[in-house]
């Protein structure tokens, strides 16, 4: 039985024979076929997952067999037809392609769907067009729980019984269902259709071969005044309580040489690595900022070598961020970007296979060396450092203001102990985002946790101002490393570090400052 790294070669190897034929398939309108040998005999795939993302208008592709998660998502157009079943994620992200299935799709199909068609005809699992915001969705057959999840528009339509939650958080848009449906949500009503939305909905299932009788009925939502509860909550503090001491070195004299870059290595060990000259990954919503053409005064140096993490508009040199929304325009990044990370805390969460699909997807539609960063928050770091693993993913990044209140200092031991346990042997390295900007103390103090870098975001967003505060970390920790004795960031341990007062003591396991070593408690069994 294939395992899953053979199952992820071998999707890669389909999406790299067949994604370079569309573009002659379609001035040719020819038909691809997947599951088929050349002389027409069934060879039907089984399990192969992210299969023929990002589908060109005018293409078309015809595929046999049962289908794994994430197939013929980032759909731009064409046509993509399935004999047989498709997994998770079936069309998600889809923009414009016709796509359908004859069997059984799995859950969150349509996910995220901005326009095009799908289509399956022997009924979907749970969140069955889950923050769709265009398009449609027909599904001949029973249902899932949850249809139509947080959907804004597009209209979807069931013939067949639908789960619990039907409606779920939508906020426009109509699910049209001839079937049971058991009570929807608050906020949500069930009507009657009308005589002229009857006739619209035949007209859209007439190329389907199907229609609709008048018993259907359609779920909206009410308009009703939504409240809106936060309750999470942020860190208590910051790493001001913990001092960068030396131990045995001496001082280094003033502008003694000092090495304070990172590197993220790509997937392929031959692959030039990411640099970054300052151990951060500062991030800002929208590249276009940090756009220095034109320049000619040398005063940005920094802000043109430091690679910045961005959710659109990214220069060549920056890590794209790939959230639930910045994922709409992913075919659009294709070969303008040195890396990208995959923010799990916005996405719904991914069992190993799914992941693999998105994955094999990124690396499809991405250069395939490109490092791919992970994010999550501090509360789940040993799943994420074992998925990371797993994965072969290049960095776990640890959120720490992920609303559980975790303080700064609590998290030192938390990184430390996982590193130690599930990274310390692999390819994988761990980093911290914080929810504060960071100076170079801080930087220095995560790096002797464990962790590589950090990501943070800057104190404005204005260039000169972004460019003074990169400029004065620079300064500020290679004097931190000249105090210590160290020549290189890559120097600094967790025993450089002293807590300054007993709280933080307490809940970092550092030695306090004085009695120089941890409290009694942390040797405790």
């Amino acid at each position: 039985m294939a395992g899953p790294a053979d199952v992820v070669e071998r999707s890669m190897s389909i999406n790299a024979k067949f994604l370079p034929r569309l573009e002659a398939a379609v001035e040719q309108n020819a038909l691809l076929r997947i599951g088929w040998t050349g002389s027409g005999e069934e060879v039907p795939k089984n399990g192969e997952v992210g299969l023929c993302p990002a589908m060109p208008e005018g293409a078309r592709i015809r595929a046999l067999g049962k289908l794994g998660s994430w197939t013929s998502s980032f759909g731009l157009g064409g046509k993509f037809d399935i004999k047989g079943e498709a997994g998770s994620f079936f069309g998600a992200y889809n923009n414009g392609g016709k796509i359908s299935a004859t069997g059984f799709v799995g859950r969150c199909a349509g996910f995220m769907m901005q326009n095009g068609e799908l289509v399956a005809n022997d009924g979907a699992g749970d969140d069955l067009g889950m923050y769709m915001s265009d398009g449609l969705v027909y599904v001949h057959g029973d249902v899932g729980q949850r249809v139509g999840n947080g959907m804004t528009g597009g209209t979807i339509i069931v013939q067949g019984d639908v789960g619990k939650g039907a409606g779920c958080g939508m906020k426009g848009g109509r699910i049209i269902i001839e079937g049971r449906c058991p009570t929807p949500p608050q906020g949500i009503q069930l009507r009657p259709l009308t005589a002229k939305e009857l006739t619209e909905l035949n007209k859209l299932l007439d190329e389907q071969g199907a229609s609709i009788g008048n018993d259907a009925l359609c779920l909206e939502s009410s308009n009703s005044i939504e409240y809106h509860i936060d309750s999470s909550s942020v860190s208590s503090g910051d790493l001001s309580s913990i001092a960068i001491t030396p131990m045995d070195e001496a001082p280094l004299i003033e502008n003694h040489d000092v090495d304070t870059a990172a590197l993220i290595h790509g997937s392929d060990d031959d692959a030039l690595p990411v640099l970054l000259p300052l151990p951060i990954l500062p991030y800002v919503p929208d590249g276009r900022i940090l756009n220095v053409e034109g320049n000619s005064s040398g005063r940005l140096s920094q802000i043109q070598t430091q690679p910045f993490l961005v959710e659109e508009h990214p220069r060549p040199i920056d890590i794209l961020q790939l959230n639930l929304r910045s994922l709409c325009s992913l075919s659009q990044h294709s070969t303008s970007i040195a890396g990208a990370c995959i923010d799990f805390d916005s996405l719904p969460a991914l069992n190993s296979e799914e992941l693999d699909g998105l994955l094999v997807v990124l690396r499809t539609l991405l250069t395939t060396d490109l490092p791919i960063l992970a994010s999550q928050g501090i509360s789940r770091i040993q799943t994420l450092h074992k998925s990371s693993v797993y994965h072969n993913l290049q960095v776990a990044v640890s959120r720490i203001e992920e609303g559980t209140g975790i303080p700064e200092a609590a998290t030192l031991p938390i990184i430390g102990r996982s590193v130690k346990t599930n990274l310390e042997s692999s390819n994988t390295i761990a980093a911290l985002e914080f929810g504060f900007t960071c100076d170079a103390h801080d930087v220095i103090v995560a790096r002797c946790a464990g962790a590589q870098f950090v990501i943070t975001q800057p104190p404005v967003l204005e260039m000169e101002d972004m460019e003074f505060w990169l400029h004065g970390m620079s300064i500020d920790m290679k004097r931190i490393l000249r105090s210590i004795g160290l020549e290189s960031i890559d120097q600094v341990q967790r025993a450089h570090l002293r807590a300054l007062d007993y709280d933080t003591a307490a809940i970092s396991g550092l030695r306090m400052v004085g009695y120089e070593r941890p409290l009694p408690h942390w040797f405790a069994r």
